[in-house]
């Protein structure tokens, strides 16, 4: 009877290790998963700033145009304007 209850208490630990040897398996490959997914979440994040750059530069160069479109503006109404000083007089 001693006999049969060893085996019974063996056979319980060796069905408890393979269930946590399963389970530690199983949680490796969650882990396994969430590093890659975690790797694209940084590769798509450095992706978003790339952009983010790029649409801050065009921004600036629109700014840029912009200003010098104004200036130009500005300087051909003052020419116009000097022109009719000039015809008035």
């Amino acid at each position: 009877m001693n006999g049969e209850k060893m085996e019974e208490m063996l056979s319980q630990l060796i069905k408890m290790v393979g269930t946590i040897q399963a389970d530690q398996q199983e949680m490796k490959q969650d882990m396994e998963e969430m590093k890659r997914d975690m790797q694209e979440m940084k590769q798509d994040q450095q992706e978003m700033k790339q952009d983010q750059l790029k649409t801050q530069n065009k921004l600036q160069d629109i700014e840029i145009k912009q200003k010098e479109h104004h200036k130009e503006l500005v300087d051909r109404l003052k020419a116009i304007e000097n022109d009719q000083q000039i015809l008035s007089q």
